[in-house]
């Protein structure tokens, strides 16, 4: 008896060669939104993507960045992570120290800054020889202990790493953006010094640095943020909020307050966007991805509403917003959608695991047909009359409360499965 032999799906190395392989895929890398060129990298190996990275815009790179580099938990503030940027440095870099340095130029200033001070301790050298010549006869030893540490001279500093991961890279791309940038890397270098100096002012002033730095690293996630907003992106702070809030209200305190200061905020940062018709290639490249596991279907997911068979609560919500006639609210509902699947992906998680994006789409549009189920039930309103007149966020409100009212908890049902007990 022959045994039954299945494909296995190629390796990730096998997928790149497919996508190089293909001038159209080639060409749709560079129209990949930035959340889906992340995750191919990631399933590729960032070590192994070179030839994928030096395909990415500019803009593609620096929104890839804002994924990649940042690291948190869900519902918690992320942080930047050096060592991760000093793999990427290190991976630019095999395309040429130019190339780094063109990619890294078009950076914000204030993340390049934060970057380098990271990873190296830069010290004017007309303030290291006043200083050293101070020091009298310890002037020797600190001379050479600098010199025994991994350096570079760039212009008028000293750059001095902070540890080796990644130094030849950042060494020869500060050397690069010398070259090409002189008047940025001046500035840069010039404010990391500044912080430099402060880390090592023995009167009081590691405290200053510390609080001097703090502040650099708070623009940088600022600015990160306002950036990811103009996208849809969440905070995770933010989205445990919303869902903190969602289960302390009942129905008719979700309806009486209205919108909440979160949602508010989200589509008054968001930034409007054409809609155009992705290319042939463009959708080729999503499906091959979502074949491979890269992408899941939530990446297609909306304006599909996934969720619920025939009988749940995802259809009632369905069926409600098929008979919407007004295309601008129809549009706004499934953006609705879209901002509550961003809040379940940033701010829950269960025993460490959080959902993913085709789950945080099922699991949204579920939750709102639980809400919209329980007004019908207690308001007598038909589910259109309620859908044309309130958002999807109240309703997924009303429904992650009843699930707690029903002793269930939420994250736990909608990860689970979709429920289907009618409110």
């Amino acid at each position: 008896m022959t045994a039954l032999v299945r494909p296995t799906p190629p390796s990730s190395g096998q997928l790149l060669n497919r996508v190089l392989a293909q001038p159209a895929l080639v060409e749709a890398v560079h129209h990949l939104p930035a959340s889906a060129l992340a995750k191919l990298i990631e399933h590729v190996g960032l070590e192994d993507a070179g030839e994928l990275i030096a395909l990415a815009t500019t803009a593609q790179l620096a929104d890839v960045f804002d994924h990649d580099l940042w690291r948190g938990r869900p519902g918690q503030a992320e942080a930047l992570d050096p060592a991760r940027f000093a793999v990427w440095l290190e991976v630019m870099v095999e395309a040429g120290a130019g190339f780094a340095a063109r990619r890294l130029a078009e950076l914000p200033e204030d993340l390049l800054t934060h970057l380098v001070h990271q990873r190296a301790l830069v010290l004017d050298l007309d303030q290291l020889e006043r200083e050293l010549a101070e020091l009298g006869d310890e002037a020797d030893w600190v001379e050479k202990a600098l010199d025994d540490r991994l350096h570079v001279e760039v212009d008028t500093f000293r750059v001095v790493a902070r540890g080796a991961d990644g130094w030849d890279a950042l060494a020869a791309v500060l050397v690069a953006l010398d070259e090409q940038h002189h008047d940025l890397l001046a500035r840069v270098l010039e404010r990391c010094a500044y912080l430099a100096r402060r880390d090592v002012d023995d009167d009081g002033g590691l405290t200053a640095a510390l609080s001097a730095e703090a502040s650099l690293a708070d623009d940088v996630a600022g600015d990160r943020e306002d950036r990811r907003a103009a996208d849809g992106y969440v905070e995770p702070r933010a989205a445990a909020g919303f869902l903190r809030l969602a289960a302390s209200q009942d129905a008719a305190a979700v309806r009486a307050g209205g919108r909440d200061p979160t949602t508010r905020a989200y589509f008054r940062e968001l930034a409007p966007r054409p809609v155009a018709r992705p290319s042939a290639a463009a959708d080729a490249l999503v499906a091959l991805l979502v074949a491979n596991g890269v992408l899941d279907e939530g990446a297609r997911a909306l304006p599909l509403l996934p969720g619920g068979d025939d009988g749940g609560p995802a259809a009632t919500l369905r069926a409600a917003l098929a008979e919407l006639d007004d295309a601008a609210l129809h549009q706004q509902r499934i953006a609705e959608l879209v901002y509550l699947a961003n809040v379940l992906t940033a701010g829950a998680a269960i025993d460490g695991r959080t959902f993913r994006r085709g789950e945080a789409v099922t699991a949204a549009v579920t939750a709102c047909g639980l809400g919209l189920a329980h007004l019908v039930a207690t308001t007598g309103e038909d589910a259109a009359t309620i859908v044309r007149r309130d958002g999807a966020d109240l309703l997924f409100r009303i429904g992650w409360r009843q699930l707690i009212e029903h002793g269930r908890d939420p994250v736990r049902a909608l990860l689970g499965g979709a429920p289907h007990d009618r409110a």
